[in-house]
């Protein structure tokens, strides 16, 4: 399955079949096997089919249970689902053969509320309990499934995506500014973070949500990223042996058995390599890993630093990867952008038109499950930035020196370097005065209005500590990783981008397992001997090439000519830049003198092979504006309204 949607009516009324059929008209795009719907009284539940394994092929949802009078829709991938029936005293002879749904189901009987603590897999689901008049929807652990609600006047309603819920007439779709600032700003995403829209709510991974027929709503958090006890407190080697074998049976599960072959997005760094060496034995007799990798042209021989060495050796050295490179000719930042922002309702990440190449190439190489390595630098690979200010404080003095010198040595940095960027920022940040470290970044250096953030941050719309540009403690490694994966659990997601290209998205990564392992793992073994892949390179020596046990810990961009791809477009940027500044409502939260300036600081041979901030900054703040355009567009009316907070605007 890939999507649940439904209608639950709290004034008394019915549920209409045309409202069940709107959202599932705009949900078609996540219905390659097809799908259904139906409403019954009060309450309408839907659900997308598109086949990943052969017993999807057995789905038949909505799934009925007459004698409790209980209705289920599931978007699910369950991997313990042997287990699962016999912990539900079912019998697994016809295992292979049992969807996903009938064994929530039977969960739910036998635990209730808290029958998502024990699946293990990507899920969202939405069950109706007529006895109790009372419907449940819950969403995996770490969200790797989309659910978005909307509780109107008189209803409630939730769908993957917001395309979904604007289906109905009665969503509106008025921005939130406040929200579209703190996004400027760069809030760091979290539990409760804003969506662009008002009233538009992503429900965060290990979560589940009751919603009765009078209409009390009640969120429950039924999974806190932590560790496993059974990983607390081991050697070494016990985390070398674990983390081959958790992340080789994450990996496993996602491309064991499927109809059709995996994909993977290989940026040829240590995460995604890792999942393309783990995929290979649990791969069907000489089935194929489809990769797909952002890289230069083969006959670039510039001084840009792109991901194709890497991928080319993992290509050596594993021969089951059927290897497809994205090389951006013809396309930009601007291709297919007001189709985008049509089609989904959500902005457009600046990357996004790479993301749609790549997506594509695995697509039109025969995948239909996706995956990719995010998720690796706060689970299992942490990037250890703060590692030897770390070894400093805690000591001994042996093991920092011992670090100290491998680190000089795989970096190639000198002493006076090293300890001016290295070490001596993670150990001032703690000396600072409180005051210093609250203080807002300078909003010149973003594409805000001045006035407009002065007022987010008078009003406490927007705290200081939540952007991503607040001074944190990097020694606490530990406790930053946990806040990232309860951060990054809360994700609204984005999966309909990739299920329009006929893919259905999972993470290695961000699968219970895997964090549950990352989260046991000591600090000291997050950076060894200077290198802050440790762990992988151990556990990994011979899933690796050879020459990834030497390279540095850097990553390659997606767009590695990102400067070259916005010197190229910048004569149009300015131009839009121009016609929107006219907008009197974009100007009031736009700056777009600030774009203009930020576009100004390089040329096109002033690359940072694609980490250009100021040119990120420009590109992004522009993006959210076309964005913004669009909706007030599409809601004339609009035009003229005074900026209103999240709270006014939900209020009326």
């Amino acid at each position: 399955m890939s999507g649940v949607f439904g209608v639950m009516r709290l004034d008394g009324g019915e549920v209409s079949a045309v409202s069940l059929n709107r959202m599932a008209a705009a949900l078609a795009h996540r219905a390659l096997d097809g799908g259904a719907a139906e409403a019954f009284g009060e309450v309408g539940l839907g659900a997308c089919l598109t086949q990943l394994r052969p017993v999807d092929r057995h789905e038949a949802q909505p799934l009925h249970d007459a004698d409790d009078d209980l209705t289920l829709v599931a978007d699910t991938r369950l991997d313990d689902r042997a287990d699962l029936a016999l912990a539900l005293g079912l019998s697994i002879d016809n295992i292979d053969s049992t969807p996903d749904s009938t064994l929530i189901l039977a969960a739910y009987r036998a635990w209730g509320d808290r029958c998502p603590e024990r699946l293990l897999g990507d899920f969202a689901f939405a069950l109706w309990d007529g006895r109790a008049r009372r419907l449940l929807i819950a969403r995996d652990h770490m969200g790797q499934r989309d659910l978005h609600y909307h509780v109107g006047d008189g209803f409630f309603a939730f769908a993957p995506e917001p395309v979904g819920l604007f289906a109905l007439p009665d969503v509106p779709r008025d921005l939130d500014d406040d929200a579209i600032g703190a996004r400027l700003l760069g809030e760091r995403p979290g539990i409760g973070r804003r969506g662009p829209f008002v009233g538009l709510n992503a429900l965060p991974g290990g979560h589940g949500l009751t919603i009765g027929a009078r209409g009390d709503l009640e969120i429950r958090r039924y999974w806190t990223p932590a560790a496993a006890a059974e990983h607390i407190g081991h050697d070494e080697a016990y985390y070398v042996a674990a983390y081959r074998r958790v992340l080789g049976e994450a990996t496993a599960c996602r491309v064991r058995g499927l109809i059709q072959r995996p994909g993977l997005l290989l940026s040829g760094g240590y995460d995604s390599a890792a999942i393309a060496g783990l995929a290979g034995p649990a791969l069907a007799p000489g089935q194929k890993l489809v990769t797909a990798s952002s890289v230069m042209p083969a006959d670039y021989r510039g001084t840009i630093r792109h991901a194709r060495h890497w991928a080319e050796l993992c290509t050596r050295d594993m021969p089951w990867l059927d290897p497809h490179y994205v090389t951006r000719e013809g396309v930009d930042a601007l291709t297919g952008l007001e189709t985008a922002l049509a089609e989904t309702q959500t902005p457009r990440n600046a990357y996004g038109f790479v993301h749609d190449a790549l997506q594509s190439a695995l697509a039109a190489g025969g995948a239909r499950l996706a995956m990719d390595g995010h998720g690796g630098d706060y689970t299992l690979n942490p990037r250890g930035d703060g590692a030897l200010a770390r070894f400093w404080k805690t000591g001994p003095l042996s093991r920092f020196l011992s670090e100290l010198r491998a680190h000089i040595r795989l970096t190639g940095r000198s002493l006076y370097h090293t300890v001016k960027v290295d070490l001596l920022p993670h150990l001032a940040l703690r000396l600072l005065p409180g005051e210093w470290r609250a203080k807002p970044p300078a909003w010149a250096e973003k594409a805000i209005s001045p006035a407009f953030a002065a007022d987010l941050f008078a009003r406490g719309a927007v705290q200081s500590a939540s952007l991503r540009a607040a001074p944190r403690d990097r020694t606490a490694m530990h406790e930053r990783i946990t806040e990232t994966i309860d951060r990054i659990s809360a994700n609204p997601g984005g999966s309909g981008g990739w299920l329009r290209h006929g893919l259905v998205i999972s993470r290695p990564f961000h699968d219970k397992r895997v964090v549950e392992l990352a989260l046991a793992i000591p600090e000291d073994l997050y950076v060894a001997e200077g290198r802050n892949r440790y762990l992988a390179c151990r556990a990994l020596a011979d899933v690796y090439p050879p020459e990834f046990q030497a390279r540095w810990r850097r990553n390659d961009d997606e767009i590695p000519d990102f400067q070259l791809m916005v010197s190229r477009i910048k004569p149009r940027l300015l131009a839009d830049v121009a016609r929107m500044e006219r907008s009197e409502r974009l100007s009031r939260i736009f700056d777009f003198a600030a774009i203009r300036r930020l576009l100004d600081v390089r040329g096109p041979d002033d690359h940072n092979s694609g980490w250009e901030e100021e040119s990120q900054t420009a590109l992004s703040a522009y993006m959210l504006a076309r964005f913004v355009d669009s909706v007030r567009r599409e809601n004339p009316h609009q035009d003229n309204e005074p900026i209103r907070s999240h709270e006014e605007a939900a209020n009326g």
